[in-house]
């Protein structure tokens, strides 16, 4: 992975005593044929410092290796709020040891799985801590990014820009999204993952 990379998301991440983020490598369908929508291969990682940001994007790349298809990487574009996250997932226990008295076997595999089960309730949006924009610009030219973006800068700061496979995020602050006039096509992720890279294959 290129440092060049590496160094524009270090920049973006804003990193504090509880405040993490959570790197995403999946094998998209439309890329690889091999899946289905219901077998695509997906890692998570949790980074809590610029220093695990670089470690843990080079451990997906070299995992994603291990598998004959191509893997997107994505971060999310807002940190999340590890101690909210933590609270919510003892709260979500006590509801699977209420669901296993009452005779719920099914819920055992959730006790065998709680690392995976924390990523996923970090992901949950009433675990975020801060408020950043993605607006998700699909089959978009580098000119429509362009204005886009100044449009966007009347109103807000402009976080970043990314090249995506199929057109750019371009990641806020948050504002009043309903005062932007601009005649470009976009879709609105209030927290979204913003895309890295492709690794593995």
């Amino acid at each position: 992975m290129e440092e060049k990379l590496i160094e524009k998301f270090k920049e973006y991440c804003e990193f504090s005593q509880d405040n993490v983020y959570v790197l995403l490598a999946i094998s998209r369908t439309k890329e690889n044929e091999e899946h289905s929508s219901n077998t695509e291969p997906t890692m998570r990682e949790v980074v809590d410092n610029e220093k695990d940001l670089e470690e843990k994007m080079k451990q997906l790349d070299h995992a994603s290796k291990s598998y004959d298809s191509k893997f997107r990487l994505y971060i999310s574009s807002n940190a999340r709020n590890s101690m909210k996250a933590f609270f919510r997932l003892r709260s979500e226990m006590d509801d699977w040891l209420q669901m296993r008295i009452n005779g719920n076997e099914g819920i055992k595999k959730k006790f065998k799985r709680i690392d995976s089960e924390f990523k996923s309730v970090l992901q949950k949006n009433e675990c975020k801590d801060e408020t950043n924009f993605i607006f998700d610009l699909d089959k978009a030219s580098r000119q429509d990014m362009k204005q886009l973006e100044d449009d966007l800068r009347v109103l807000t700061d402009i976080k970043m820009v990314k090249s995506t496979p199929n057109g750019f995020h371009i990641v806020t602050g948050s504002f009043n999204y309903n005062e932007l006039e601009t005649g470009i096509d976009y879709e609105l992720k209030k927290d979204g993952m913003i895309f890295v890279s492709y690794i593995g294959d």
